[in-house]
């Protein structure tokens, strides 16, 4: 569930409370051309950061045309509970010197820490893990850990094979523990599984300082005030961006669209899946950088009882599950929000094999783990809501990971301009901070300012 903060100490790399990932975004002099017409193409954050820097400097003419009918993207809060809970993005990971902790603050919205570290871990049989066994979990935690601060294995053909090479002759029940630590700390946290991330994955971005915060209230109460007066068009469906000297033309369900330029924020999965047309075609060597980005994915099951049946002095459960990774993960809700709701994880391979399942499938496997955990008499759920991000059109996963092969020019040729005319942003094209909110809104501004300086 952590997102990197505990694996870059762990790994010996620095983390960084400067405004590291601003490089470029700094105000400049006055705007060369304020009444160009600019199309933003997403209502995410990194779409909305775009339009509100644009029009921070003065920019008359911006329409930010989204395909859902909200704004926010994958940062998704649900009221359909008195308790809102987030379907997409939940943690401010790092909030000192973060611009979205600074969002909040404007917003008066309410952050609540999270201690990873306060967690209670059950073994495969559903007891709680004996303190032989934590002590042995320690030791392999720290050779673990110990493995990938090294220099050895960075250029394995992936951090599996990194691990393999590091940690070899491991008793099964050794290697078992390994593999949930990793799954826990790593697949967890990039939303994909260690076979499929480079070997370097670890090193790669930077970190603000701080732990995690979240949002009882819901992360979307960051930003759907402070956007209100942008002139944000919903259910417009991009298909098409022709584009040339003269200018672009975005075809959308509901019309065209011309612009003098547009800053595109599509999720590195729609790029992926080819669903907007472009025309001439984009440069080889960024549509290369589309197809070499990983993108993870990391699905949600929230659980809503009458009452709480499980411990309440801690915020998350662990499961050293028989299979890793099925239900390892759990956040405890009544800590932040003083309800009966947990919350599961999954990620990676499983995350997207169980997104087939029927509801009573996911719920009913989801209640044969708690059972075990806390006996066959808990009650049963009044209700649930799950997500299915790898099956989201707008979205076909949920952030994007380092797959092998991936390096920084890889972003940075993803993240480049076309011409003068078409602009990328999201957070699949932050070197600094990938797969993060912030890194979504910082590469906005990125884009606004670097289309402002044409």
């Amino acid at each position: 569930m952590h997102r990197r903060t505990l694996l870059q100490l762990l790994c010996g790399v620095p983390i960084l409370s400067q405004l590291g990932g601003c490089r470029g975004v700094a105000h400049r002099g006055a705007p060369k051309n304020p009444d160009e017409s600019v199309l933003v193409i997403g209502a995410g954050v990194a779409g909305l950061g775009a339009a509100e820097r644009l029009q921070e400097r003065g920019y008359r003419n911006i329409t930010v045309l989204e395909a859902r009918e909200r704004i926010g993207g994958r940062v998704w809060t649900s009221t359909a509970w008195e308790q809102p809970v987030d379907l997409g993005a939940s943690w401010i990971h790092g909030p000192r010197r973060n611009p979205i902790t600074r969002l909040a603050r404007e917003a008066g919205v309410e952050m609540r820490p999270t201690d990873f570290d306060d967690t209670i871990l059950y073994g495969p049989t559903g007891a709680v893990l004996s303190e032989d066994d934590q002590r042995r979990l320690s030791r392999l935690e720290r050779q673990a850990y110990s493995a990938l601060g090294s220099r050895a294995g960075r250029d394995a053909p992936s951090l599996a094979d990194r691990l393999a090479q590091s940690l070899e002759d491991l008793s099964p029940d050794d290697q078992a523990m390994v593999d949930y630590l990793i799954h826990a700390s790593i697949e967890q946290s990039f939303a994909e599984d260690v076979a499929n991330l480079d070997a370097g994955a670890l090193e790669f971005g930077k970190e603000f300082g701080g732990g995690d915060v979240l949002f009882p209230g819901g992360y979307a109460s960051v930003f759907a005030p402070r956007f209100a007066e942008l002139d944000i068009r919903t259910g417009h469906v991009v298909a098409s961006v022709t584009w040339g000297s003269d200018g672009v033309v975005v075809t959308t369900n509901r019309g065209a669209f011309p612009a003098d330029r547009v800053i595109l924020t599509l999720p590195l999965g729609v790029l992926k899946q080819e669903a907007v047309a472009f025309d001439p075609p984009l440069p080889e060597a960024k549509q290369a950088a589309i197809r070499a980005m990983g993108l993870g994915c990391l699905n949600k099951l929230y659980l809503q009882f009458p009452e709480t049946f499980w411990p309440t002095d801690v915020e998350g459960f662990s499961y050293l599950a028989p299979v890793t990774g099925r239900w390892s993960q759990w956040l405890n809700l009544s800590v932040y929000a003083e309800t009966p709701i947990l919350l599961a994880f999954n990620a990676g391979s499983f995350a997207r094999e169980t997104e087939a399942w029927s509801d009573d499938d996911v719920v009913g496997e989801a209640m044969s783990v708690l059972r075990r955990l806390f006996g066959r008499s808990i009650p049963e759920p009044t209700g649930f809501q799950r997500t299915r991000w790898a099956s989201d059109v707008f979205s076909y996963g949920s952030y994007s990971a380092l797959s092998s092969g991936v390096d920084e020019a890889t972003v940075h040729a993803l993240g480049a301009p076309v011409s003068d005319r078409l602009f990328f942003a999201g957070e699949a094209t932050s070197t600094d901070y990938p797969s993060t909110v912030h890194g979504a809104y910082l590469s906005g501004q990125r884009e606004a300012e670097r289309l402002i300086e044409i």
